[in-house]
């Protein structure tokens, strides 16, 4: 009964369907006869362009067929009457009657196409050529196996003979012979007489009758010999078409009938056959005609693909004109859709209006009952779809609200219920208005759980750690803020605590980042624990924490906290089933004694760490005078050093190396000077350290390389022997940059050979990057350049070092040659590197020789070359290349 009573709603909703499609089904249909109406033209243009083609072959080969025709026929006239001429012994040289020279060459011009017209004897010599002479050769006796001479030869009944093609030799053109048998009078075989026809006449009269068509024409014999083709082809000619399907079916329709006048009976003969051209290998479309009723045909072809070009110009057509339907058609049912939607939409307005509102909104009557609600109310709070199981919305086990807000005020925050009990917070705002006459209060929420968890992600981004939790560096910079204004108003005193934990980047580098995020977890949490309530522990960066100790007593109670976090590292930290071993090391900055500002306590902790570290990592370190002092002097020469390139305040010296027996300077090492104007002289180990730093080295490092190569090439050009330079290479020259490539680049920027160029490089260098000075050292032995070991017993002093790597130079630190030969131990260990050097074939320097007694000491070793204030001081380019080069010569 309830679908019976709905019934009628139901048919009104389906007329209304009806009613919006209807336009729109139509123009489809319409769109779907205009594309098959399309399909079938394109079908029908097919077929008719195919006739068309047809048509037009089969009339062009009929037409070539005839003319063709015409001219054989022309030439057997030609040949009846010299063979009548023949028979009747009228033929110049027996009795001078008859036909007469003049004559003969008559009949062989009549006809255009002839070559022109010869008679053979029995025994095949040539008895009489009559030619157009027009610069060609006259034909050459026939073979005696030529096939129209032997035909005629061994058959009386032939009549007229068409020739194969043949090339003939004396006037160098390809030619075919139509000729006929000369008899004497009892019947016995005299000779043929012939007309030699040439292709390229042929070729020209078939150019002539297809009048620029886009076709192809050839004549062949029926045993499928070619006679001529037009356009012409020398491959064409060789070819024998016997065996083509197409000529097959053309030799199997039976030979045209002529009437008495010569004519065709029945009109054109051709049928269009399909195959593929055996010169260009394109599938053609080909009509065949007979030449009258001799054995020969004449085919007028067409490619498949010319045909298919001209079919696709009329689809584009037929497609245009179908695009062109579908637009009008479209721009019609764009038409008839605006106009329904202009019916519909004022019937829709209210709707939209309301509907899209984003906020929840309920139209409420006075006693709170919910009239209406819009979709997003529905989904926000929970509402069942049937409006009348909504409850009231404040006065209810479901209410929405516990009171109403002010009416027209500003909107309140309040906690709203869902029908299924969860709350939300939201502002709420409430209005009166007129609903279907009466007066109503429209209740509109806005919820701002979303908005408020945004805030608290937005707070923690800003002033938490994302990795530890704890506060970040600008929570920490305003709680010191705050700590010091007041340690300022009430005099008590701060501290800070700068903790950097010992070889971070080695967890990174076996663990992994996610590794040393846990381990960085597990150390917040244990520094966490170590400060007091009161305090601020924080994140600083890296592996860098902070402790900021508010309102202590003085130092020693920051030295117990700073112990505190040392004691916290004794046990092994759990990461990942693996315990691992931390230190860390702290510096320790107090309020006020070491800054008032939180930038300050922040930077003198920072240098006091560090300073720490210099000693030896796993300590307290605290700001004092001399540090500060330092820390600022290191920053002064980091920027004064940006730009003293450019500046011109760098420059090499140059230190002679002697040899040890002659005394003769045979090397010369460059070291890096850098002069200020208001600093004065910086140490070397002081500037280059604060370079390696900056990341400036490597620039430093190609200028000073190129500045010793130049100067190995001066020094040649003005003494007139090598000189070579050994240059100091630093690690990040091995780490950061493609050393070979630069080496290469000087060398040849120089113009001087390897063998004048030596690189020193420190056992640091060796031990800090041991896979990248392998790969580079590679490199650069590939080049020819020699390597030296520099301050060889100084450092790590791995003997491994000396066979892994492939050095040609040792060189003994002066720390070992300023205490010989009084010293003992001295003595005997550089008598052991000597030794070892030498087992190695290895070459000795001695640096730091400043005495005779030390040098002779040294020569009594084996040592081969010496260095030091005895043979030279450091001096600039210009003063060691007069010195050198003066002494030299």
């Amino acid at each position: 009964m309830e679908r019976i009573l709905h019934f009628p709603e139901y048919c009104v909703r389906l007329a209304k369907l009806r009613y919006r499609i209807s336009p729109l089904l139509s123009g489809y249909i319409l769109i779907t006869l205009i594309v098959l109406a399309a399909l079938i033209e394109a079908y029908v243009s097919y077929g008719v362009l195919k006739a068309e083609t047809d048509r037009e072959l089969t009339t062009f080969s009929d037409m070539v067929a005839r003319n063709l025709q015409r001219s054989v026929q022309e030439a057997d006239v030609i040949l009846r009457h010299v063979t009548v001429a023949f028979e009747d012994e009228q033929w110049l040289g027996y009795s001078g009657r008859g036909l007469q020279s003049d004559d003969f060459k008559a009949l062989s011009e009549s006809s255009p196409e002839v070559a022109e017209i010869f008679l053979l004897g029995a025994d095949s010599k040539l008895i009489r050529q009559a030619d157009k002479r027009d610069g060609r050769k006259p034909i050459g006796e026939a073979s005696a196996e030529s096939d129209f001479f032997r035909v005629h030869r061994d058959a009386q009944d032939v009549g007229l003979f068409v020739s194969d093609s043949f090339l003939d030799w004396a006037s160098g053109e390809v030619s075919f012979v139509v000729s006929r048998r000369l008899n004497h009078a009892d019947g016995r075989f005299a000779g043929i007489v012939g007309a030699r026809f040439t292709a390229s006449k042929i070729e020209g009269l078939v150019a002539s009758l297809l009048s620029g068509k886009p076709f192809a024409a050839l004549v062949c014999k029926t045993n499928g010999r070619l006679l001529a083709r037009h356009p012409f082809s020398e491959q064409a000619m060789s070819l024998d078409l016997s065996a083509d399907p197409g000529l097959a079916r053309a030799l199997a329709k039976p030979r045209p009938v002529l009437g008495e006048d010569g004519q065709l009976i029945g009109g054109m003969q051709g049928e269009v056959v399909e195959l593929v051209s055996p010169v260009d290998h394109a599938v053609r479309l080909v009509s065949f005609s007979w030449i009258g009723s001799l054995p020969v045909l004449v085919g007028v072809s067409t490619r498949q693909e010319d045909f298919t070009e001209r079919w696709i110009g009329r689809l584009q057509w037929i497609g245009i004109t179908s695009l062109l339907a579908i637009v009008v058609v479209l721009v019609l049912l764009r038409t008839i859709h605006l106009q329904l939607n202009k019916i519909q939409r004022e019937k829709r307005r209210l709707e939209t209006i309301t509907d899209a509102v984003r906020d929840p909104w309920l139209i409420l009557d006075e006693d709170g009952t919910i009239i209406r609600a819009n979709p997003a109310a529905r989904r926000e709070l929970c509402l069942p779809e049937a409006s009348a199981h909504w409850s009231n919305a404040l006065n209810s086990e479901k209410s929405v609200l516990d009171r109403l807000p002010a009416l027209d005020g500003a909107p309140e925050k309040q906690q709203c219920r869902r029908y299924d009990g969860s709350v939300f917070p939201a502002e709420a705002s409430a209005a009166r208005l007129q609903w279907q006459g009466r007066a109503m209060i429209m209740l509109q929420l806005h919820n701002v759980e979303e908005r408020e968890r945004y805030q608290a992600s937005l707070m923690r981004q800003a002033y938490c750690d994302e990795v530890t939790g704890l506060p970040n560096r600008a929570l920490l910079a305003e709680r010191m803020a705050r700590g010091l204004a007041a340690a300022k108003r009430y005099g008590y005193f701060c501290g800070l605590l700068f903790i950097d934990l010992d070889h971070f980047k080695r967890v990174n580098d076996s663990l992994g980042h996610a590794g040393g995020d846990a381990l960085l977890r597990k150390v917040g949490e244990r520094i966490k624990e170590i400060a007091r309530h009161s305090d601020t522990a924080a994140r600083f960066g890296g592996d860098e924490f902070v402790i900021f100790l508010d309102r202590i007593s003085g130092r020693s109670e920051a030295v117990k906290c700073a112990q505190r976090v040392l004691d916290a590292f004794e046990q092994p930290v759990l990461v990942d089933d693996r315990h691992l071993v931390v230190s860390a090391t702290v510096g320790v900055a107090l309020f006020p004694a070491d800054g008032d500002t939180p930038e300050q306590l922040l930077k003198n902790a920072d240098a006091a760490m560090y300073e720490a570290k210099a000693r030896g990592r796993k300590r307290i370190g605290f700001y004092g005078r001399e540090t500060g002092l330092r820390i600022e002097r290191h920053l002064e020469l980091d920027m004064a050093l940006r730009g003293a390139l450019e500046r011109r305040e760098i420059w090499v010296a140059y230190q002679p190396i002697v040899d040890a027996h002659s005394g003769e300077v045979v090397k010369a090492e460059a070291l890096l000077r850098w002069t200020h104007p208001s600093l004065g002289a910086v140490r070397p180990d002081e500037f280059i350290a604060i370079a390696e730093e900056n990341g400036s080295i490597l620039d430093l490092g190609i200028w000073v390389l190129q500045e010793a190569c130049n100067l190995s090439r001066e020094f040649k050009a003005r003494s007139g022997r090598s000189l070579k330079v050994s240059v100091n290479v630093s690690a990040a020259q091995f780490k950061d940059s493609d050393l070979p490539r630069i080496v290469d680049r000087a060398l040849r920027r120089a113009g001087i050979t390897p063998e004048e160029l030596e690189l020193e490089m420190t056992e640091s260098v060796l031990v800090s990057h041991a896979e990248a000075v392998n790969e580079r050292i590679d490199g650069v032995k590939q080049l020819g350049i020699s390597l030296a070991l520099d301050d060889f017993g100084t450092g790590y002093s791995s003997l491994s070092y000396l066979t892994r790597f492939p050095f040609d130079t040792l060189k003994i630190d002066r720390a070992f040659v300023s205490r010989l030969p009084d010293h003992l131990p001295s003595l005997e260990l550089t008598k052991a590197i000597v030794a070892m050097a030498k087992s190695l074939n290895l070459k000795v320097v001695a640096e730091g020789v400043e005495d005779e007694l030390q040098a002779d000491t040294l020569r009594s070793m084996g040592c081969e070359h010496l260095q030091g204030y005895l043979f030279g001081r450091p001096v600039d380019r210009d003063t060691f290349l007069d010195s050198c080069c003066a002494t030299t010569g």
